[in-house]
């Protein structure tokens, strides 16, 4: 299985971790919506607490920070994934304000829209690199007779609005070279300009 998480963050994943502030233990309302502002259109998520509460409220905790604004669209690979979170519009990392989300994954499923965290070898320390299932991804998913919330990637959300600009995201022509995922790289940047909570 590939990482998700950029080479690049996982040496800096934990810096400063003990400072940040703990996420709030109140996953957020049913039906809370994200609206991520694009360069090429707006894509809602609507948050999924019941199969995720401590992401999705971790999630949307870094909302209400704006640490999700100015970021880059920094993997794209067609039909699987459109990946974003911790690196800002000129690539570079910024640390999370907030410390791992334990995995969540004991009932969720990776299906074309959902929305999940991305984490490197250890599942428990997703922090801030997300993505966007362009397609059912199943091997994604825990693995099956595996200990609970062990294994897989933790769906926090899916997409209710935006599909087509997320299809389009989807479609750019890559660049050959630069990003922490070579030849995945929107040759035209790809930036969500600002993230707001749209519904609560």
């Amino acid at each position: 299985m590939k990482r998700f998480l950029a080479a690049a963050s996982l040496a800096l994943a934990f810096t400063g971790a003990a400072l940040a502030q703990e996420p709030t233990a109140i996953p957020p309302p049913p039906g809370a919506e994200i609206t991520l502002q694009t360069t090429m259109g707006d894509i809602v998520i609507t948050l999924d607490p019941a199969g995720a509460p401590k992401m999705a409220a971790h999630f949307l905790g870094l909302v209400k920070a704006g640490y999700f604004n100015n970021i880059a669209v920094y993997r794209v690979e067609p039909g699987f994934v459109i990946q974003m979170g911790d690196l800002d519009a000129n690539l570079q990392y910024r640390e999370p304000p907030l410390p791992a989300v334990p995995l969540e994954t004991a009932t969720n499923r990776h299906v074309r829209g959902a929305v999940a965290m991305a984490h490197g070898d250890d599942p428990n320390d997703g922090r801030a690199t997300f993505y966007i299932d362009m397609g059912d991804n199943p091997h994604l998913n825990a693995t099956e007779g595996a200990a609970p919330n062990t294994t897989g990637y933790a769906v926090f959300g899916h997409i209710t609005s935006g599909m087509e600009v997320a299809e389009a995201i989807d479609k750019v022509e890559l660049a050959p070279e630069g990003g922490p995922f070579p030849g995945k790289l929107p040759k035209v940047p790809v930036v969500v300009t600002k993230s707001v909570v749209t519904k609560e």
